[in-house]
């Protein structure tokens, strides 16, 4: 690996790795994190560190920056970014307390054009007071159909980040209405459906009432039917020589005779259920 004292023919020779590998040794910041310079550190962890500007903006001015060596903010991993940016927080709200101030400006630089000039990922949080004229922005004009072109071609490199299809209504507008049902169909709907539970409530009503009078007309039939069943027995018990053979159909027969006509006790149908 070449040293620290690089050639422009070296630098054009080496691989994008190669690069890297030496803005890291010659990082300050890596070496600040790694105790190798002196800073005035006021909050770090295991990822994260936080330091006085020596060349601040204003009093109070904090660089909040991750101690793995990233040279821009888009190479920073998801995880390492949340951990820079609750730090960001805590050092809004440290400066906000601590100095009394009327409020905080937060930025990062990614790119020279952008004005960075260290080669490693910087957040600036400092304090800010009314009317220190620290950050003045120009205003710039562009047209509403400037905002729609801009709007679309973000739109669509976004899309294709995260997978997403363009939405087809650009604006939460309609040009039509959507068309209302009327109100005479409504009440016409509900009312053929009111008739129609009647109806339904009244042929229930009739089939349990013709369920029922069925019920009733089979009871008295079967009590007329057993009447007559157990007369005709008894007529064809009289009329019928009895059988010596005891089988378990003439006992049967037997057994509901005897029932017809509780007060009639037969000595050989005994001596017939019990052999």
């Amino acid at each position: 690996m070449p040293g620290n004292n690089v050639t422009e023919e070296e630098l054009s020779k080496m691989s994008p790795e190669e690069i890297a590998e030496l803005q890291k040794q010659n990082c300050i910041f890596c070496k600040i994190a790694n105790k190798e310079i002196p800073a005035k550190i006021i909050h770090e962890d295991a990822d994260t560190i936080c330091i006085l500007d020596i060349n601040p903006a204003s009093e109070g001015h904090i660089l909040v920056y991750p101690k793995k060596h990233y040279m821009i903010m888009p190479h920073m991993p998801e995880d390492i970014l949340q951990k820079v940016f609750k730090n960001v927080k805590l050092m809004s709200h440290t400066l906000l307390k601590s100095l009394q101030c009327k409020g905080t400006t937060i930025f990062i630089a990614n790119g020279v054009a952008a004005g960075q000039k260290a080669p490693h990922v910087l957040v600036h949080v400092f304090p800010r007071r009314e009317n220190d004229g620290l950050v003045n922005l120009p205003s710039y004009e562009i047209s509403d159909e400037q905002l729609e072109k801009l709007k679309s071609d973000l739109e669509r490199y976004i899309s294709q980040i995260f997978g997403r299809k363009r939405p087809i209504i650009k604006n939460a507008e309609f040009s039509e209405k959507p068309k209302e049902l009327p109100k005479i169909q409504e009440r016409t709907s509900a009312k053929d459906l009111e008739e129609t539970n009647d109806d339904k409530t009244d042929n229930d009503t009739d089939d349990e009432q013709s369920t029922e009078s069925d019920d009733s007309m089979q009871e008295i039939s079967g009590d007329d039917d057993t009447n007559r069943d157990d007369t005709e027995d008894e007529d064809e018990e009289e009329t019928k020589p009895k059988k010596t053979s005891p089988k378990k159909k003439d006992t049967t027969t037997n057994v509901t005779a005897k029932k017809a006509d509780n007060s009639k006790i037969d000595l050989d149908d005994i001596s017939r259920l019990f052999g």
